[in-house]
């Protein structure tokens, strides 16, 4: 073989190792890449509290309180605790909550106040608690099918116009915070 044929052998080597670490590096491109909607509906969670966002929505802090294991029970109500964020020129409206571990999911605007229907608006740009506390409105897991312990559950949150969002949601004891519905 000449010193001719070598070189070429070693530059067509030199192509395909080229093209080779081409060809991976799109391939791991692709794979780590995400969709944009993919990215608006990641969850992630700090300090045992989950967070989220659909659209110009975030959700801060999303939470269950409940009573020890052993002290819950099928049919039992439980607080759902979070913070919503409009990040938009324009009101926003949670016109819907479910899980399949209740029979449904209420808005109270107290503790003693009657459950309503999902229906809150957040203004332009403003924020909106439904933390807990003394007195102060939440959302409320109504007759739960099964004492959930610790487990997380899924939720879905429904935006009209930002969107669905399910997040899996963790399920405190009572002593993380300042209260929940009493179990029935």
């Amino acid at each position: 073989m000449s010193r001719q044929e070598a070189g070429a052998g070693i530059a067509r080597a030199a192509t395909w190792n080229v093209l080779l670490a081409a060809c991976l590096l799109l391939t791991l491109l692709a794979c780590t890449a995400r969709e944009p909607a993919e990215r608006e509906h990641r969850a992630r969670s700090r300090n045992a509290l989950v967070d989220g966002q659909v659209g110009p929505m975030r959700l801060i802090h999303v939470h269950i309180l409940a009573p020890p294991m052993d002290q819950q029970k099928a049919g039992d109500n439980l607080g759902l605790y979070l913070t919503l964020v409009n990040n938009s020129d324009r009101p926003q409206t949670l016109d819907g909550v479910s899980t399949v571990h209740a029979d449904e999911v209420v808005y109270r605007s107290g503790p003693a106040a009657a459950p309503k229907p999902i229906h809150v608006t957040i203004p332009p740009h403003g924020t909106l608690s439904l933390q807990e506390g003394r007195d102060r409105p939440h959302l409320e897991l109504i007759r739960i099918h099964r004492p959930l312990g610790a487990t997380p559950i899924d939720v879905t949150f429904r935006f009209p116009t930002a969107g669905t969002l399910t997040l899996r949601i963790p399920v405190l004891p009572l002593s993380h915070g300042a209260g929940s519905p009493t179990p029935s």
